[in-house]
């Protein structure tokens, strides 16, 4: 679905799709705007896009990218070790009914003899994740980036939220956004790290489909044969409006992710989840180490409660 609107003083050529396959299936059928010159969809070199051609990316987002992810989920499993959520503490009250009775209260015939607790209800969080990055983002730094998300949802369902997942590509030029939005995880659907992979994991997403998305897009002006600028948090706040408890996952840049310090690019994204304020739990971590690269060792072995290293 396509359609376009103002908002405030902005122009918004929006997108909306709702499964990969109707996202190729819309690719392949469009045709280009003529005032593309080149398409760097298909001209992009390998060094790039880490495909060869438009078409080798659109059958990795078709029938899946396996290259490296053996790699990416023993990436992702060593985060779910190294995260946990702290959660506002329930208060104690007197009640008729409870868990523990109040021998006091009980002594003094009151009839609010029992200790109760509030019920946390955990509600729906939905986690806009801007796959958009800048050309010099490299494969490393996508790779941590998506890793930690998809660990992030795990958790906050395994606390007991519920979380879908909006992919959006948010880009500007000038007073234009260009913005996709792509529901590739609904409200209780269980996460499939094998479908999400490429999309969060693999520079082609979008310096092949989604650029190829920018160039079939009938209200694009000459300003965009750059292929626009990365949307920030202000502005993707500003357009997607989330909710309380929602969680905005910008661009690389912002986030500060380096790709060659996992445990330091962990610390940098859950700062900055927490900084967002709207949650009632606390991202932290479970043990202290103060560094780890890809060289596969610790530059720091210390950690509490002789707990097995998350790495």
């Amino acid at each position: 679905m396509y359609k376009l609107y103002r908002e405030n003083d902005y122009q918004i050529m929006y997108y909306k799709f709702f499964s990969l396959h109707e996202y190729t299936s819309f690719l392949t059928s469009q045709l280009s705007n003529p005032k593309f010159s080149g398409y760097s969809s298909n001209e992009g070199d390998y060094s790039f896009c880490k495909t060869r051609s438009f078409e080798e990316a659109l059958d990795l987002c078709t029938y899946g990218y396996y290259e490296d992810y053996k790699q990416f989920i023993s990436l992702k499993i060593s985060l779910d070790r190294f995260l946990t959520l702290a959660t506002k503490k329930s208060k104690a009250f007197n009640d008729y009914v409870g868990f523990v009775p109040d021998v006091k209260a009980y002594l003094e015939g009151n009839p609010l003899a029992m200790i109760n607790k509030t019920k946390t209800r955990y509600q729906k969080i939905t986690i806009w994740f801007n796959s958009s990055y800048s050309a010099d983002c490299t494969k490393e730094q996508i790779y941590v980036r998506g890793a930690i998300t998809l660990s992030l949802i795990e958790l906050l369902e395994k606390m007991g939220y519920s979380v879908d997942l909006h992919l959006i590509e948010l880009c500007r030029k000038g007073k234009q956004f260009h913005f996709s939005d792509f529901l590739l995880k609904e409200e209780g659907e269980r996460l499939n790290p094998g479908k999400l992979f490429f999309p969060m994991c693999h520079p082609s997403w979008v310096r092949r489909l989604n650029f190829r998305l920018i160039e079939v897009t009938p209200d694009i002006t000459d300003d965009w044969l750059d292929y626009g600028i990365p949307c920030n948090y202000n502005q993707i706040k500003e357009i997607v409006k989330p909710q309380n408890r929602d969680i905005i996952i910008p661009t690389i840049e912002e986030l500060r992710i380096s790709g060659y310090d996992w445990l330091e690019d962990i610390k940098q994204v859950l700062d900055y989840i927490d900084k967002q304020g709207n949650q009632d739990f606390k991202i932290k971590e479970k043990v202290k180490v103060k560094s780890y690269t890809p060289n596969d060792y610790y530059q720091d072995t210390s950690y509490y409660d002789d707990e097995e290293l998350p790495f």
